[in-house]
């Protein structure tokens, strides 16, 4: 995998895309050939082992944080349902606020509900401009 992603770039092509991607977007995963080669190599040092070994107190603290929300809601029952996608989105955001931004997801909770709405948002634009050939 780590092959394929670091060295075998122009081997693997994306499928078109709408059109207005190019406009509103500009991430990596929508890069091709020398253009993504370009940004994987200005992102790839936030991703050497000395970087991600810092934010480890980061990740720590957020997956605590949640276990001992699952086991407060366990109780005495033992067990119980959940649905652990919206859990496992939060523990994402407050992953990163913690890594990047040294706070905790409820106190970004307003710009990340924001940039949910953006996405939504974009989708919508992308679904109704776009008539594919």
């Amino acid at each position: 995998m780590a092959q394929i992603l670091n060295d075998k770039n122009g081997q693997f092509q994306k499928p078109p895309l709408n059109p207005l991607v190019d406009l509103l977007t500009l991430g990596i995963n929508t890069l091709e050939g020398d253009k993504w080669a370009k940004r994987r190599r200005l992102i790839a040092p936030a991703f050497y082992h000395d970087k991600l070994q810092g934010m480890l107190p980061a990740f720590s603290t957020s997956c605590c944080k949640l276990i001992n929300e699952w086991k407060n809601l366990v109780g005495s029952q033992g067990s119980f349902e959940l649905d652990i996608e919206p859990q496992l989105q939060i523990l994402s955001s407050d992953v990163i606020s913690r890594a990047a931004f040294g706070s905790s997801y409820e106190e970004g909770q307003q710009i990340f509900k924001l940039q949910k709405e953006q996405v939504v948002l974009a989708l919508e634009a992308y679904q109704a401009i776009y008539v594919p050939g």
